[in-house]
């Protein structure tokens, strides 16, 4: 998955899980579940530090466009809610040995009040030989569902799988400005995929002390289709 398992990120938006099906209208239609301990979004707990249950459907052509929907249960709030919905849309492919990814996310909280929002987000990545690395711009356009302000993150990602293993090792750095004053988060993960399933444990925290922001181990155990 892409940063939103660092995203989880496992980081940051949730992101599509392809699996291979029959091909459907010039693409593949694909699907991902998971239980995850702790709901991390670029650091910030918003399961309240609490088992959190995901699922998401995409469809993916050939030509590079993509579009898809996410959802997480998440800890129940004024604002957001207990649902979080991602619906996207965006395009992806590769140029001299780079890759990239361009595309729009729309964050709905259907039992929640005014606090849905839209980003803009683009990445690029490359293979370095011993790990793949990815950096990346979400930019939330000002509303009044983001406090009047628009919102900056930008993130680096590397990835590794260990020689001979099924283990794949992560890194993950982000910066946020707009809602927060400036915020870091980083995480430390490993997955490994056996009979079926994806486990996948991270180490997560960011610059700020205070409950839901701190440092914790993030277990996640998922299925793709």
């Amino acid at each position: 998955m892409l940063a939103s398992v660092a995203t989880v990120a496992i980081a940051s938006a949730a992101a599509p899980a392809f699996a291979e099906d029959e091909a459907f209208l010039g693409g593949e239609i694909s699907a991902n579940v998971a239980i995850t301990t702790d709901y991390r979004f670029r650091g910030v707990s918003l399961s309240g530090e609490d088992l959190a249950i995901q699922g998401g459907l995409d469809y993916a052509h050939e030509s590079g466009f993509y579009v898809g929907t996410w959802a997480s249960s998440m800890d129940d709030t004024f604002t957001y809610g207990e649902t979080e919905f991602d619906f996207y849309a965006g395009f992806g492919g590769e140029v001299e040995g780079f890759s990239y990814d361009l595309g729009l996310l729309y964050y709905a909280y259907p039992s929640g009040h005014d606090g849905d929002y839209l980003e803009a987000y683009g990445s690029v990545g490359a293979d370095l030989g011993v790990a793949s690395a990815t950096i990346g711009l979400a930019y939330a356009f000002s509303s009044d569902n983001t406090g009047n302000a628009d919102n900056t993150y930008v993130y680096g990602d590397l990835e590794s799988a260990i020689p001979d293993t099924p283990i794949t090792l992560t890194a993950h750095l982000g910066y946020e400005d707009g809602w927060f004053d400036g915020k870091l988060d980083w995480s430390l993960g490993a997955s490994v995929s056996y009979g079926g399933l994806d486990f996948g444990i991270a180490y997560v925290d960011t610059d700020i002390d205070a409950d839901g922001y701190d440092a914790t181990a993030v277990f996640t155990i998922g299925a793709s289709f």
